[in-house]
C-alpha cells in the first residue's frame, strides 16, 4: 500500500493555512507576517506585557464607546450598538465548580508535599515551577 510522494500544500493540510504558509494568497501571508513582526516588536522589543497590552485595548474601547455615546446624544444619533451584558448563575455556577475542582486538586498537592512529605510530588512542582 505505497503511495506516492505527497505535495507540500497536502501535507501541511491543503487549506487555507497551507496557502497561507506557502504564499498562495500574497496579500493574507504579507499581512500574516507582518502582524507577527508587530507582537514581537510590542511584546519584546518595546518591553509590553501581555496584560498591559489588553488593559489599554479595553481602556481604548472604553473610551470610545464613552464619546460615541456622549455625541450621540448631543446629535441625536443612536447609541452604540452594545448587548445586554449579564453573566447567568448557570454560568457563575458552572465556573464556580470547576474553579472549586482546580484548587482541590492544587490544595491535595501541597497536602502531599507538606504532610506527607513525597519527594517525587515536590520535585515534579519545583521543575514545573
Amino acid at each position: 500500500m505505497a503511495t506516492g510522494p505527497r505535495s507540500l500544500h497536502a501535507l501541511l493540510g491543503g487549506g487555507a493555512v497551507a496557502d497561507l504558509l506557502l504564499w498562495r494568497r500574497r496579500n493574507a501571508s504579507a499581512a500574516a507576517v507582518v502582524g507577527a513582526t508587530t507582537v514581537w516588536f510590542v511584546f519584546e522589543r518595546a518591553g509590553y506585557s501581555f496584560p498591559s497590552v489588553l488593559s489599554n485595548a479595553l481602556l481604548l474601547l472604553v473610551a470610545i464607546l464613552f464619546f460615541w455615546a456622549k455625541s450621540a446624544s448631543l446629535l441625536n444619533r443612536p447609541l452604540p450598538p452594545l448587548p445586554n451584558l449579564e453573566v447567568s448563575d448557570a454560568i457563575v455556577e458552572k465556573a464556580a465548580n470547576h474553579a472549586l475542582v482546580w484548587i482541590n486538586r492544587l490544595l491535595a498537592v501541597g497536602h502531599d508535599i507538606a504532610i506527607k512529605r513525597d519527594r517525587k510530588v515536590f520535585i515534579k512542582v519545583c521543575v514545573f515551577l
